[in-house]
């Protein structure tokens, strides 16, 4: 996980440039539920979307995500969605919309913001239950060239020494054509396979959207894998070279990007390593990955997830030992740890289903402080898993099952998502045991991650 909160600080201090000639109070998208008393409006033709001026970001950067037309009956429902969509560029701090009613019974609709800063250095730490802390320097760019092109590169150093750098470029033309680039380098202690570890990867994705839910992208992706201790890689000279093509279909119908209440995100991933490409390695890949957010009330909400991830091939033969799967830790099945090479719950495969019901504390608002702008959030969440990793049918079994239970804090903050604070505890052979947990970002996501 990386943690940049003290200076995600700094990516909110930007001017603000409001919506422009109108005569009622901007309602934040933060309060979504402010839409409401423009029902009043309702059927009215709508006569002028504005855009104020002076913004970095491109106007058909904006207009691109408005759904509300001039020409067109106002529907507070598609406003509320359009503002929905521009919090999902992650380029703005804020953004308020307005609107006026005219002398010929008319509106017009007029939107503002304020705009993230364009580069921004930072100190950032990284932390994950199996390498502990890092710290080093960082940059990044959320709005490069007012495109809302991302660029970002980190440098750690402590527990795991790790360099990365990632381009993302979400909507180049047509339906959402995207591209994304990542390239790493990360030198640690592997805990859960026991080997100093030295590897670089490198992926390129480019991806499109099916209609306004469907989701379909590929990706090449390359990975070397150097360890001190024989037995580890493929290859006996102890450097592995993996390289991999896949394929993700999915949908995703959530109300909200950061904080969703309602609707899915689903993934299937196929993929194929080896073979007929170069390298070590030889086998296929199938992900599932299942989301669904449910309202239980007002400030209540429901998550359940199911990840499956299964690989062909024999351990140590056609699928590396370090690509396997291990029962603990934050992004896995809480309430047990991080596993060693001695833990019997691993293999190429694994199955988990996560149940997480949360509550609002506090709901995410703008804050100013010092001439800082930012926003935040607070949960409270009880939480329950389940999970297994097995490498031949019978080790598919219910008696290899592990199960936790637990609570924890959700801090909900923009960069990371959210920071994680946990405790959880599995009752395995009629012995409880109590884990503490902290991680950053949604356990669902990062428990598809290889080093999690």
């Amino acid at each position: 996980m990386r943690l940049t909160l003290p200076i995600l600080l700094l990516l909110l201090l930007a001017p603000r440039v409001d919506a422009q000639d109108v005569d009622v109070s901007p309602i934040p998208i933060a309060s979504p539920g402010g839409l409401d008393s423009l029902e009043v409006h309702a059927g009215r033709t709508v006569h002028a979307v504005v855009l104020p001026t002076g913004l970095v970001t491109k106007d058909y950067v904006i207009l691109r995500e408005i759904h509300t037309r001039p020409g067109q009956p106002f529907d507070p429902e598609t406003l509320r969605d359009d503002v929905q969509r521009l919090e999902n560029l992650s380029i703005f701090a804020e953004v308020t919309v307005a609107v006026r009613p005219d002398s010929t019974d008319g509106v017009g609709v007029a939107f503002g913001f304020r705009e993230m800063p364009r580069i921004v250095p930072m100190l950032a730490f990284r932390y994950t239950e199996e390498d502990g802390f890092s710290i080093g320097p960082g940059v990044s760019s959320l709005n490069f060239g007012g495109r809302a092109v991302a660029l970002s590169g980190r440098a750690y150093f402590g527990a795991a020494d790790q360099y990365w750098a990632r381009a993302t470029w979400p909507w180049i033309s047509g339906n959402h054509v995207s591209f994304e680039a990542y390239a790493g380098r990360l030198v640690r202690f592997d805990k859960r396979n026991d080997f100093q570890e030295e590897s670089d990867e490198v992926y390129a994705r480019t991806g499109k959207y099916l209609g306004d839910h469907g989701r379909l992208s590929g990706r090449a992706w390359f990975l070397q894998m150097h360890s001190d201790e024989d037995g580890i890689t493929l290859s006996p000279d102890n450097m592995d070279q993996l390289f991999g093509l896949y394929v993700t279909a999915g949908l995703d119908t959530r109300d909200s990007w950061r904080v969703p209440r309602s609707g899915w995100q689903n993934e299937i991933e196929l993929g194929k390593v080896g073979g007929f490409l170069p390298g070590e390695g030889d086998f296929e890949s199938l992900v599932l990955d299942v989301r669904r957010w449910l309202p239980t009330g007002r400030t209540m909400k429901l998550q359940l997830s199911g990840l499956l991830s299964m690989q062909s091939g024999t351990v140590g033969v056609d699928v590396p030992l370090y690509m396997r799967y291990q029962i603990g830790g934050a992004n896995s099945v809480r309430g047990y740890p991080v596993q060693g090479p001695a833990e019997a719950l691993a293999g190429k495969n694994q199955l988990l289903g996560t149940a997480e019901h949360s509550f609002t504390l506090r709901p995410i608002r703008r804050y100013d402080v010092f001439g800082w702008s930012f926003s935040v959030g607070l949960d409270a969440v009880a939480l329950a898993d389940a999970g297994l990793a097995w490498n031949n049918d019978a080790e598919f079994a219910l008696d290899r099952v592990r199960t936790g239970f637990g609570g924890g804090l959700r801090l909900l903050v923009p960069g990371s998502e959210m920071l994680r604070f946990e405790v959880a505890w599995n009752g395995h052979n009629d012995e409880i045991q109590v884990q503490f947990h902290f991680a950053s970002g949604s356990k669902a996501a990062a428990q598809r991650s290889r080093n999690r």
